[in-house]
C-alpha cells in the first residue's frame, strides 16, 4: 500500500520543512532585535565611549519596539503558513480509512473517508468482475493462509460477508474497489479473530489457500504443488530481480502426471488474479494478466471516448468461458521498492479456484 506511505513522507516532509524554518526564524528574529538595540544605542556613539543612562534606555526601547514587529509578523507569517498548509493537505491523497470487525463468523467491514477533496463519496461505487469489492485476507505474521472474498455493501461505506472456517489470530485485509469515475482505492485494515469461525466452505468467486510460512520462505523454490493436484511452475528469467523494472510473471500450470493442463478456466473472466505483498506490509497490488489498472477503470476510461461500457468488463474477452484455455498464466509487474515480497496466484480449474504462493527478493 503505497500510496498511504507516500502520503506519510508527505506528511513528515511538511514537518521537517516547517521546523526548519521556525529554527531559521528564531535566529533572524533575535539577530533583528540585537541589531535594532545596537542601532538605537551603541550605534550612535564615537569609537572608544562606552553607552550611558540615556543611550542604554534608546537601545532597550528599540529592542521592545523590534520584538513588538517580530511578533507581528512572526504571527502574521504562522497563519499564513497555517492557511496554505491546510490548502494544500486538501489535495494530498488520503486514503479511505476502513475498520474491521468479525461477530460470529460475520465480518463487518466500515469505510470511512478522512477529508480528501469534496468530491470523493462511498456511494459511487461501481463492480469490477461483477463485485464491489474484492477483498484479500492474509494471516498474520507468516502470510501462510490466503482468501479472496467478495463483501457485499449493506449500507453506504458498510459491506458485511460471512467469514469461512479461519482459526484465531490476526489478519490483514486489503480491499480493492473502484469509484464511478473510473478512480481505484485499496483501504486496508486489520483483524482480530478471538474465537475459531466455524464457517461453509468458499464457494462462487471466493477462494482460499495455503503457503509456506514466511519464516521458511524460499525465493529459489519454482514450482509449488496445488492442493487439487499437479503444479505450478514459475517459468523465471534468470537474473536478480529489480525494483522499478517492469517484467513478466510467466507462471505454467501442470496436472498430476506433470502434464500441461487441460482442465483450465476463466476465473472472474481472466486466466488468473495474483496478489504482490511486501513482507512488512507497505506494498499490497492485486495484478492481472492485462496489468494493475482494474478493468471497472478501464471500462469508465472507454466509456469517456465512446468505445465501451461501464459494466466493469469491457474489453474483456467473454468467449473463452468454458475450459481449453493455455496452461499459463502471466502478469505484468514491477515491485516499486527493494526487498522480500510474497506473490500469490490463482488461477481456475475444473470449477476449482487454485492458490499457489511464491517468494522473490528484489534488489535495488
Amino acid at each position: 500500500m503505497p500510496v498511504p506511505a507516500v502520503a506519510s513522507r508527505t506528511t513528515e516532509m511538511q514537518f521537517a520543512l516547517g521546523a526548519g524554518l521556525s529554527v531559521l526564524g528564531v535566529f533572524l528574529v533575535a539577530g533583528f532585535i540585537a541589531i535594532a538595540g545596537a542601532a538605537a544605542g551603541e550605534g550612535k556613539l564615537e569609537p572608544g565611549s562606552s553607552p550611558g543612562p540615556q543611550h542604554r534606555s534608546k537601545a532597550r526601547i528599540a529592542m521592545l519596539t523590534a520584538s513588538v514587529l517580530a511578533g507581528l509578523m512572526l504571527w502574521g507569517g504562522h497563519n499564513w503558513w497555517k492557511a496554505e498548509a491546510n490548502d494544500y493537505a486538501r489535495y494530498i491523497y488520503k486514503p479511505l480509512e476502513m475498520t474491521a470487525t468479525e461477530s460470529g463468523g460475520k465480518l463487518r467491514l466500515t469505510l470511512k473517508d478522512p477529508g480528501w477533496l469534496s468530491s470523493r463519496r462511498l456511494d459511487d461505487l461501481i463492480p469490477d468482475h461483477d463485485h464491489l469489492m474484492h477483498l484479500y485476507v492474509l494471516r498474520l505474521p507468516e502470510m501462510d493462509r490466503v482468501w479472496h472474498l467478495h463483501p457485499e455493501m449493506v449500507a453506504t461505506g458498510v459491506f458485511t460477508h460471512d467469514l469461512p472456517s479461519m482459526p484465531v489470530g490476526k489478519y490483514a485485509l486489503y480491499a480493492d474497489i473502484v469509484h464511478r469515475n473510473g478512480f481505484p482505492e485499496t483501504p486496508v485494515a486489520e483483524l482480530e479473530i478471538a474465537a475459531p469461525v466455524d464457517g461453509k466452505p468458499v464457494s462462487g468467486d471466493d477462494a482460499e489457500g495455503n503457503a509456506t510460512p514466511l519464516s521458511a520462505r524460499d525465493p529459489q523454490r519454482l514450482a509449488v504443488a496445488l492442493e487439487g493436484g499437479g503444479r505450478v511452475v514459475w517459468e523465471r528469467d534468470s537474473g536478480p530481480i529489480r525494483a522499478r523494472k517492469p517484467q513478466s510473471f510467466r507462471f505454467r500450470i501442470e496436472n498430476a502426471n506433470g502434464e500441461p493442463a487441460r482442465d483450465m478456466e476463466l476465473y472472474m473472466g481472466m486466466q488468473g488474479h495474483a496478489a504482490f505483498v511486501k513482507t512488512d506490509r507497505s506494498v499490497f497490488a492485486h495484478i492481472h494478466p492485462t496489468g494493475s489498472v482494474p478493468m471497472a477503470s478501464l471500462a469508465v476510461a472507454q466509456a469517456s471516448v465512446g468505445s465501451g461500457s461501464t459494466d466493469g468488463h469491457a474489453g474483456m474477452d467473454h468467449s473463452m468461458h468454458q475450459s481449453g484455455l493455455p496452461p499459463v498464466v502471466s502478469f505484468p509487474y514491477g515491485f516499486p521498492t527493494a526487498g522480500d515480497y510474497r506473490i500469490f496466484v490463482q488461477f481456475k480449474r475444473s470449477g476449482r479456484v487454485e492458490t499457489a504462493a511464491f517468494d522473490a527478493t528484489v534488489v535495488p
